[in-house]
């Protein structure tokens, strides 16, 4: 008997430690040098501006949207192959007009979406047929759903019948108050059904233009339990349970950005608010990742020696950025600094073993300009 009970002690305590162990080291974003790497044609850039990676039927697929051609190319994940070339109408009895951002909700519901104006946006499958044409109230005072799939990402979310979008309110962003913009929702859902809209229960933080004017551009990403918000200027992210439920916030401060967030004036020229823009401290898109239950948040340090001719010629590109984790309770797990150089930070996604980032970097020496290639970093 004192042997059974030594026993089973002796495994409770190993258990303990090896938990104690585990929470000590917190996992890490490690790049594993595995390149996925898509076959393009001469007239595809290798920087896309609006792209999707779907898995599906067992198989991995890489959406690309060509928007000079209106074209959606499918590549084989796995091969790099370019699979097929869905080319749409601009006009026409099946004309969809000028594509700005889609949403691949399986092979057989692509969401195609224009430009952030007009009140419709259709529904293809990936042999390219057109099933169907949704009309949606655009609710007073908003603006059109927004869907762009290459900046502050933030895809549309299908619930029965319902799909939550974003929109970019039609204000002056230089006459905004913390009054006017605290009274501001972040998007709405469109019934597919009726076309009926409902705004989220979703507004701006009360105090996020307390020290001045900030850029209002974020991020929405879809977690298990939690919508969650990440904004341009603001440490903090903002989740609810749904999206009629009121939101809180949660510090999620990355140890790389000024403490207190830049601002811009009023008065601002334009080579002043890019240098704002793109060379101040800010937060880029959250992504959710369902295989693993954690959150990645994109962050960007100050450069203070930028020039107006880098921040024109390389945008978010420029200067290193941060890739945060955190946990499902949108706690701080770990954080990598990328120095400038081999990673481009606009085209990033999350596939199943991990997050792929994008190594078309204009001064990579790896850049090819035929191949769009992606590195896998694992969380271990």
């Amino acid at each position: 008997m004192r042997l059974f009970l030594s026993l089973i002690l002796g495994v409770l305590f190993l258990q303990c430690q090896n938990k104690s162990n585990s929470e000590i080291q917190p996992k890490e974003l490690h790049p594993t040098g595995e390149i996925v790497a898509l076959q393009l044609d001469d007239s595809t850039s290798n920087v896309s501006y609006s792209y999707q990676y779907h898995f599906g039927n067992g198989k991995e697929y890489f959406f690309n949207l060509k928007m000079e051609g209106n074209t959606l190319q499918i590549f084989d994940f796995s091969t790099g192959e370019k699979i097929k070339s869905l080319q749409f109408d601009l006009e026409g009895p099946n004309g969809v007009g000028g594509l700005f951002g889609f949403h691949v909700q399986s092979m057989d519901s692509i969401f195609l979406f224009n430009p952030p104006f007009g009140s419709s946006f259709y529904l293809a499958n990936a042999e390219g047929e057109l099933l169907k044409k949704f009309n949606y109230q655009i609710p007073e005072g908003a603006g059109s759903a927004f869907v762009h799939n290459g900046y502050m990402i933030s895809p549309p979310v299908l619930k029965g019948s319902k799909l939550a979008v974003n929109h970019r309110f039609p204000q002056n962003p230089r006459e905004l108050t913390p009054e006017i913009l605290s009274s501001k929702t972040f998007g709405y859902l469109i019934d597919l059904e009726t076309g009926e809209t409902q705004y989220f229960n979703h507004f701006y933080p009360q105090d996020y233009l307390a020290t001045g004017l900030k850029n209002v551009d974020f991020s929405r990403a879809q977690g298990k339990d939690k919508v969650v918000y990440s904004l341009f200027g603001d440490h903090r992210l903002y989740y609810a349970s749904s999206y009629d439920s009121t939101l809180k916030s949660v510090d999620a401060a990355s140890e790389f950005l000024d403490q207190t967030m830049p601002n811009f004036k009023p008065d601002a020229v334009s080579e002043e608010y890019q240098n704002y823009a793109f060379a101040s401290s800010r937060y880029g898109s959250i992504l959710y990742d369902s295989y693993r239950d954690v959150y990645y948040r994109f962050a960007f340090p100050s450069l203070p020696d930028a020039s107006i001719a880098d921040i024109r010629s390389q945008g978010n590109a420029l200067g290193s950025f941060v890739v945060m984790v955190l946990d499902s309770d949108l706690k701080v797990i770990t954080e990598k600094k990328f120095e400038p150089g081999k990673y481009h930070p606009d085209n990033v996604f999350i596939g199943k073993k991990g997050l792929y980032l994008s190594l078309q970097h204009p001064k990579n020496p790896e850049n090819q300009e035929d191949l769009m290639q992606f590195e896998l970093l694992e969380l271990r």
